[in-house]
């Protein structure tokens, strides 16, 4: 049932032509940030990485406004369920993001643009660290669309702060005692992996493995709070008006 709202949500979104901003950000993001040969290749992707989940964020709140709301209780009442839906949502945006996540990471090999040949494990962990900012960008977005926060202004201001406490995470910390070093991981962890991606070849299999993990996590963990906000709001709304 999921895969024909899917199906539907992406063409009702490429129809609006609202998804040409964001996706243009994150498209002539990756080719400027190449335009210049050669290139380390963690270093490379780190930026990259930190693009996408700008793009995704914008890409989010984007998608998830794109109809103003016009139809949601539609596709509520058709798919079954508040839940079914807005997982569809979720998962529609999140392939998109995949979908860059791989042009971010396959476009420099292909076009030889970095200084020596990739390994194996430094595109696995490119792709990873990629797709994890980018679904952690969009989980955030879930929070400032419309049906959370009405002026949008506000929304999209709101939501460039958190971007920017997150790209600081780790400088924030610089200079406090050690007992503030739980900050990055608390704030969306994209220092985190901007640090990951910087000093890879010296962190152990097992911390790359935690870090990643966490990332994935933490996104995973707003999911499933958006998803019970969202389903008690819609039940909140048809008791309602049932009263």
């Amino acid at each position: 049932m999921i895969i024909p709202l899917i199906k539907y949500m992406l063409a009702s979104y490429t129809r609006s032509y609202r998804y040409f901003a964001p996706v243009a950000f994150i498209l002539i993001s990756v080719v400027f940030i190449y335009s210049y040969r050669p290139n380390p290749i963690l270093d490379s992707y780190a930026v990259t990485a930190v693009l996408l989940f700008i793009g995704s964020a914008w890409l989010g709140m984007n998608f998830l406004n794109h109809d103003q709301g016009r139809q949601s209780i539609l596709l509520i009442v058709h798919s079954g369920s508040s839940r079914r839906f807005y997982t569809a949502q979720y998962f529609t945006v999140a392939l998109l993001s995949l979908i860059f996540s791989l042009f971010a990471v396959l476009y420099p090999i292909i076009f030889g643009m970095f200084d020596k040949p990739i390994t194996f494990d430094e595109l696995a962990l490119g792709y990873v660290g990629h797709a994890g900012l980018a679904l952690l960008g969009i989980s955030l977005s879930l929070f400032f669309q419309i049906s959370f926060m009405e002026n949008q202004g506000r929304a999209a201001g709101l939501l460039f702060m958190v971007i920017v406490l997150a790209l600081a995470g780790q400088s924030i910390v610089q200079g406090l005692p050690d007992s503030f070093g739980f900050v990055p991981y608390i704030l969306p962890p994209v220092s985190v992996m901007i640090n990951l991606f910087m000093h890879a070849e010296g962190m152990s299999m097992l911390m790359l493995t935690l870090t990643i993990t966490y990332l994935f996590i933490y996104s995973f963990i707003l999911l499933v709070i958006y998803l019970w906000i969202a389903c008690r709001k819609d039940a909140a709304n048809a008791i309602r008006k049932v009263g």
